[in-house]
């Protein structure tokens, strides 16, 4: 499945210890949760939203919970 987070984290910051410098996170703890091997907790997906500029629900659903269906999934 492809990563959307860490595709969309890559091309707004240098590296993923920038990005967790601007959270003020771990460089470990960013890594786990942009790796997909963590899963953000609501405040902490709340917090990469705004850094990222995510605004609308459907780019967040889309990064944050690529694993729940939706009824509102575009038809291929």
């Amino acid at each position: 499945m492809e990563n959307s987070l860490r595709g969309l984290v890559l091309s707004k910051f240098k590296s993923i210890s920038e990005f967790a410098r601007i959270l003020h996170w771990d460089r470990k703890k960013a890594s786990r949760i942009v790796n997909r091997l963590q899963w953000p907790s609501a405040e902490e997906m709340d917090e990469m939203s705004n850094v990222l500029g995510i605004r609308d629900c459907e780019t967040f659903v889309h990064i944050f919970l690529p694993f729940i269906p939706t009824k509102w999934e575009k038809e291929v």
